[in-house]
């Protein structure tokens, strides 16, 4: 369906398509499910009193999730519609001040896959702790199995298979389409100088924690003094 409030933005001959207009409606159980999929991969390091640049302001959730827990936020986002602290596009973004942890979820997938390797490569100077991400996979799931058993809890089983097209106008990419394979994002985030700390699978996405080498410095620093 085509959104009539769907912006544009051109960078460099790239064109960027944006839309706040999904916000405005409630958002259906899969989305609580990635919201609490997103606070639970942060839980253990990110804690009060510390500064976290979020990238994409979405629905204001998240933002609004931490700063009730006394953390410190500052979004940036390319659409002003949604309110975020900096009204910018991340691939020309001039990351100056650091922080000690950022949030990309469903962020890197909407700028080109060169783009989003130069921002990784300028945000690890700003970012002294870790990185918390998630990108879609390029896949279809025809159905999911749920069942509780006794003693082990819940279990899920499903079937999926590669889409075979991005489904999304605003993507511009997915792991496991046209040559973008998870070794190769991986292979990314340590060509930009981060570490995987952690890393799981759910409701197809990929969600990682990344390492900053910053958090090495420190600790030598430290030791050293």
């Amino acid at each position: 369906m085509q959104d009539s409030n769907e912006k544009l933005e051109i960078v460099d001959g790239v064109s960027y398509r944006y839309s706040a207009s999904w916000i405005q409606s409630l958002e259906s159980e899969d989305h609580w499910r990635l919201y609490w999929r997103q606070q639970k991969i942060m839980q253990g390091f990110v804690v009060r009193g510390q500064h976290v640049l979020e990238m994409g302001v979405g629905s204001g959730f998240t933002a609004n999730y931490l700063q009730s827990k006394g953390i410190d936020v500052t979004t940036v986002d390319i659409d002003a519609e949604k309110r975020p602290d900096i009204v910018a596009n991340i691939v020309k973004y001039p990351f100056v001040d650091s922080y000690d942890h950022i949030l990309a979820f469903e962020i890197f997938e909407h700028v080109p896959f060169d783009a989003f390797r130069n921002v990784l490569e300028r945000i690890v100077c700003v970012c002294k702790g870790n990185l918390f991400l998630s990108v879609p996979r390029n896949q279809v799931r025809w159905f999911m199995i749920s069942v509780q058993l006794p003693k082990l809890g819940s279990h899920s089983f499903s079937i999926k298979a590669p889409r075979g097209k991005i489904k999304e106008k605003s993507h511009f990419w997915e792991v496991g389409h046209n040559g973008i394979t998870r070794s190769k994002l991986e292979s990314t985030f340590r060509e930009a100088g981060f570490e995987i700390l952690a890393q799981e699978e759910a409701f197809s996405r990929l969600f990682y924690v990344l390492n900053s080498p910053n958090v090495q410095k420190r600790k030598a620093v430290k030791i050293l003094s």
